[in-house]
């Protein structure tokens, strides 16, 4: 179990050493939304930001670079290729016992106990993410809306009520979709048949709401990490001169969208 950036950035590089044929650490890591997610999944363990409280972009400071190193570290010792290709079919690697380890989100825990597709299952073991300068988990991108224009909003909001309720969210979770209630993340029978569910559970006490800032300009901007990450990764881009250039790109679009109007 990996429990620091210690280990994650020296554990998964022993790996093929001592185990032939057998890679570190499958990630997703394609460029575009693929590199992004990754190289954030390490940016607020290791202390940094996207922005500080004034909206000034910081990604491109220690914790930052710490971060890109990271993620490059662990594509280095996973699956040939792979991890410049990936997207989510980065599982499909440690699914097939071909990675020792997998670091995403709790939306492939399921599919790794699925004796029809995962040759590890029965096998796995489940742990936080690995604590840097502190915990920080990540939230994901499911939600649940209603459109403008649907043509039975109240049945609609009946049944999004009855899908987070607390037993319509432990049904979900027993049918191995995700909870959205801490108490289904306790719950005996739940962690009984799923019992990844409660390592996720713990996990989430110390999600960060701001790995990811949820504001508009945040889709461009991500796109522009993930691209110039996937450099990094591919072409062997400068770290800190790649970052130096996502926060000049990333502070003229917040200048561009008004974000320091209060400034002038």
């Amino acid at each position: 179990m990996l429990t620091n950036y210690d280990e994650l950035q020296e554990i998964p590089r022993q790996i093929p050493e001592v185990e032939p044929g057998m890679d570190g650490m499958a990630s997703r890591a394609a460029s575009g939304h693929q590199a992004s997610h990754a190289f954030l999944l390490h940016l607020a363990p290791l202390g940094g930001r996207i922005f500080d409280e004034r909206w000034n972009p910081i990604i491109n400071n220690e914790a930052g670079v710490a971060a890109a190193n990271a993620l490059k570290t662990i594509v280095d010792c996973g699956p040939e290729g792979g991890g410049t290709t990936f997207g989510p079919a980065g599982a499909a690697p440690f699914k097939q016992g071909q990675a020792a380890m997998f670091m995403d989100s709790i939306a492939f825990a399921a599919g790794f106990e699925d004796p029809t597709e995962s040759t590890v299952a029965g096998n796995v073991g489940h742990a936080m993410h690995p604590e840097g300068v502190r915990r920080g988990s990540q939230t994901g991108g499911f939600g649940l809306a209603i459109p403008a224009n649907a043509p039975s909003k109240e049945a609609a909001f009946l049944m999004i009520q009855w899908l987070t309720c607390k037993k319509g969210d432990l049904a979900v979770a027993m049918e191995g979709g995700n909870p959205s209630r801490f108490s289904t993340y306790r719950n005996a029978e739940l962690n009984e048949k799923s019992p990844y569910s409660a390592t996720f559970g713990e996990a989430l006490q110390f999600a960060d709401p701001d790995w990811c800032p949820i504001i508009p300009a945040s889709g461009s901007i991500n796109a522009d990490i993930g691209t110039t990450m996937s450099q990094v990764l591919t072409e062997g881009l400068d770290i800190q001169e790649a970052l130096h250039g996502v926060a000049e790109r990333t502070r003229a679009t917040m200048q561009q969208e008004g974000y320091y109007a209060w400034q002038e």
